[in-house]
């Protein structure tokens, strides 16, 4: 009785389940965007002096990160709170107005409809404490440097000219951010003079980390008197922070300097000892090696360094080395080109992860069969200051005819490292690209410019071949793929970009891309037997094309 009672239960409660009235799904999807209504205050609203702030729209609404996303300039202090009734949105701050001020409120993204998250866009608000409101306007595009593609969510920052702060050291009163297409706008500014500057804000404290993130600044004073657009500029990586020493301690059997931040070059000098090696292990470290199997002394150097915005660092350092079982660095060699096919001058380079001792030259071979073997003279081999890199300036004709073959062959114990090992056995294989096998990209510069570099890219954006001062260029001998190429306008004829410097306010070196008339992609496909040709840039010095 008990076991029927209970199935009985199992088969009502499954019978409503199956009967319970549910909301109908489907139907077509709500693509509309949120309508604004009415507001409190009005937009455009003068002498308000409520502390709350009410949107209404016409369906239901939610708010999204509101509290971080919503900008509000000037920047008010104290926080505010969020009430949602429906279709209404309430804000309620906890600090009173300035007085005879126009706010503008820029929502972004932050309010969207309850069920498909439509957002509405440009969605403003302004109003004033005062009996005037503001109503001039900068606008511009930010794009990426190295790039030069548009910056969505860029954060704009806009600084009295007369303010003590900047992008680096604090937020601005003034803040706005880029669209989808990288342009801004600041609404409802009063007249005055003011400095521009963009990061791109990763977290969110409305000013520029310069050792993590991308900024920029727009180099001349804004003179606000009327509408003013086209302020636009380049976001980059420029880490201005003092270059100073991060650790300097024993490694193992190593003693190590670690920076900061990368630089660019070092000089290490001791009255003491002048045996010691070293040479830049990593862009930011210093190594230094016990050649002398010393143990508990110490050391003492100078040490001048610099890095990319010529910060200069000069002080003392005291070395010294512990006795260690720590296994030290395995001797490694990298070899270029690290592609097979070259052109008829081409450079075979070896890099190493720690100095040079010996190298004997008749382990080094060039082959192209059993019967035709060379070695390389001493003569045409160059060494770097710390003998970390070997290179030879060869003409591959001397060994091979086009579409021929050769190996670089370098056998066991070639090189022998300052902590004596010995280099492995490893051989390379090299032919003259036949036009067949290769494709081509051509064209020309036409420029005022007496400097400038042109750069080829491969599909990662990583610069694979680059000519100074080449007006008909040409990079042949490429394997098939996506490519792109830049101008830079190289000013002060050193050979490389330097990007703007916004401690000295300078503007970065012009850099321009090739793109396509019609598609306006920058990308250029190559196939093998394959001649690209036209892919010409044009930039005048005081008006760029």
């Amino acid at each position: 009785m008990t076991r029927a009672f209970t199935l009985l239960i199992i088969i009502i409660l499954a019978f409503l389940g199956c009967a319970r009235v549910s909301s109908p799904t489907g139907g077509p999807e709500d693509k509309d965007a949120p309508i604004l209504i009415s507001s409190t205050p009005k937009d455009g609203q003068t002498q308000y002096d409520q502390k709350t702030v009410t949107l209404v729209f016409d369906e239901a609404v939610t708010t999204k990160s509101i509290e971080n996303n919503l900008i509000i300039t000037p920047s008010i202090p104290g926080n505010f709170k969020t009430r949602i009734r429906r279709n209404a949105v309430q804000l309620t701050f906890d600090s009173t107005w300035r007085e005879n001020t126009t706010y503008s409120f820029n929502f972004g993204n932050t309010i969207a409809d309850l069920n498909e998250g439509n957002i509405p866009s440009n969605l403003y608000l302004s109003f004033s404490t005062g009996e005037t409101i503001d109503s001039l306007t900068i606008s511009g595009k930010i794009t990426n440097l190295y790039t030069s593609e548009p910056v969505k969510q860029a954060l704009v920052s806009l600084y009295p000219s007369t303010d003590t702060l900047n992008i680096t050291s604090g937020a601005a009163l003034y803040l706005t951010k880029t669209d989808t297409t990288g342009n801004y706008k600041f609404h409802n500014l009063p007249s005055g003079n003011f400095l521009v500057y963009a990061v791109l804000d990763k977290n969110n404290n409305s000013k520029a980390d310069t050792d993590k993130e991308l900024y920029g600044f727009l180099k001349d004073t804004v003179n606000l008197t009327q509408n003013i657009s086209d302020q636009s500029f380049s976001i980059q990586k420029l880490n201005v922070v003092p270059l100073a020493i991060k650790t300097n301690r024993h490694f193992g059997k190593y003693f190590d300097i670690t920076f900061n931040k990368p630089i660019t070059s070092y000089q290490l000098q001791s009255t003491d000892d002048n045996s010691i090696l070293h040479h830049q292990y990593s862009p930011d470290k210093i190594r230094l090696y016990n050649q002398a199997n010393v143990y508990g002394d110490t050391t003492i150097f100078t040490l001048n360094a610099n890095d990319s915005i010529n910060s200069n660092l000069n002080q003392t350092v005291k070395v010294y080395f512990n006795e260690s079982n720590l296994q030290g660095d395995e001797f490694k060699q990298e070899i270029s080109p690290s592609t097979p096919y070259i052109t008829n001058d081409f450079d075979l380079k070896i890099t190493f992860n720690k100095p040079v001792n010996t190298y004997h030259l008749d382990k080094i071979i060039i082959q192209k069969d059993t019967l035709n073997k060379f070695t390389l003279a001493d003569s045409l081999t160059t060494w770097n200051t710390n003998k970390t890199e070997v290179s030879w300036s060869l003409k591959a004709s001397n060994f091979i005819k086009p579409g021929e073959q050769f190996e670089a062959i370098f056998e066991s114990g070639a090189f022998i490292s300052i902590e004596s090992d010995s280099s492995s056995a490893v051989q390379k294989r090299f032919q003259l690209a036949k036009s067949e096998d290769s494709g081509m990209i051509e064209g020309t510069i036409t420029t005022d410019a007496p400097n400038f570099i042109v750069q080829l890219l491969n599909n990662q954006g990583t610069v694979i071949r680059e000519l100074f001062n080449i007006k008909s260029y040409q990079f042949n001998n490429l394997d098939a793929g996506n490519y792109k190429v830049r101008l830079i306008i190289d000013n002060n004829n050193n050979q490389k970009l330097d990007v703007g410097n916004i401690l000295t306010r300078t503007n970065s070196e012009p850099i321009l891309f090739y793109s396509d008339p019609l598609s306006k992609s920058k990308t250029i496909s190559v196939k093998k037997n394959w001649e690209i040709g036209n892919i010409n840039i044009s930039y005048a010095v005081n008006n760029r094309n």
